[in-house]
């Protein structure tokens, strides 16, 4: 999901204005009846960030990514493990409209991120296993079309309390 990328930091704070993993668990998921109770302002403020940076990524949000490693045949999904200046790290074409590298380090029996390295822009990028190929293909945004008039509905009601109602897709 587009709004947990590496660095977005306006996606799980739309997340957490919304009370979307409130009343979720592994085992269960949402429960039927799950209500959250959010003032107006709040959520209004958080989907306002959300949009403001949606747009200023658009250019790199707006495609899916792919690549090819070398001899390998060419990528569309998930990603594996990479080493780039012989420095481990994982690659990642998830969520959708992202493609980086995470450089990895260890410390105290925890993995950390040490680097982040957005391939969206680049062509190509030397690795320890060869040259990595960053393709893209034009994707929809469909945040750009949902986010404004639920700005304009929350426009209406900033000084009130809301309850939201959250359904499990899944069940």
């Amino acid at each position: 999901m587009l709004l947990w990328g590496p660095d977005f930091k306006e996606g799980p704070a739309f997340s957490k204005a919304f009370g979307v993993f409130e009343n979720y668990t592994v085992a269960g998921g949402i429960p039927k009846g799950s209500l959250v109770y959010r003032d107006g302002i709040t959520i209004h403020t958080a989907a306002s960030a959300l949009l403001a940076a949606i747009s200023r990524d658009c250019d790199l949000l707006g495609y899916d990514y792919s690549y090819k490693l070398a001899d390998q045949p060419k990528r569309y999904g998930g990603g594996q493990g990479i080493s780039v200046g012989g420095r481990s790290g994982r690659l990642s074409l998830r969520p959708k409209g992202y493609c980086y590298i995470q450089l990895l380090g260890e410390s105290r029996n925890a993995i950390l991120i040490l680097e982040t390295i957005d391939l969206r822009s680049m062509g190509t990028i030397a690795t320890d296993h060869g040259t990595l190929r960053i393709f893209k293909r034009r994707a929809e945004i469909h945040w750009l079309k949902i986010l404004p008039p639920l700005l304009d509905f929350l426009a209406t009601r900033l000084d009130r309390v809301l309850s939201l109602d959250h359904i499990d897709r899944v069940g």
